[in-house]
């Protein structure tokens, strides 16, 4: 029993150093401010939905990591969130902009609701 679980320890151990590092993605929302050089760096809050946007990441695109740093990110992903419509109040459009480190657009779209948004922002990245 203890071999089979240093075995499995061994084999588990190999396959995290093995795979490759996960891209980084820095999100934000059209309202953040946002300065950055070398010298400063200067963001505005982070809202509440912008967490909500992170959180569709992790579950939607666990392949990527979500950094709180813009200069270390590989992507940068732009989701605005519309207002609730009072006709259709728990369905808002979603639209997504990623650019990459060069800062070229290099995906969007709009989407009814957050999952497609992000599941496309993802195949995006991963190309």
């Amino acid at each position: 029993m203890q071999i089979s679980l240093l075995i499995a320890g061994l084999v588990l151990a190999a396959a995290a150093t093995s795979a490759e590092p996960k891209v980084r993605l820095f999100i934000t929302e059209s309202g953040a401010l946002q300065i950055s050089s070398h010298a400063m760096a200067l963001t505005g809050p982070t809202s509440a939905e912008n967490i909500e946007v992170m959180k569709a990441f992790q579950k939607h695109c666990p392949a990527v990591a979500i950094t709180a740093d813009r200069e270390k990110a590989d992507f940068i992903v732009r989701l605005d969130r519309e207002t609730p419509s009072p006709v259709t109040p728990f369905v808002r459009g979603n639209k997504v902009a990623v650019f990459n480190r060069d800062a070229d657009l290099i995906y969007s779209s709009s989407s009814r609701t957050l999952a497609p948004a992000v599941k496309g922002a993802c195949a995006a990245v991963r190309k």
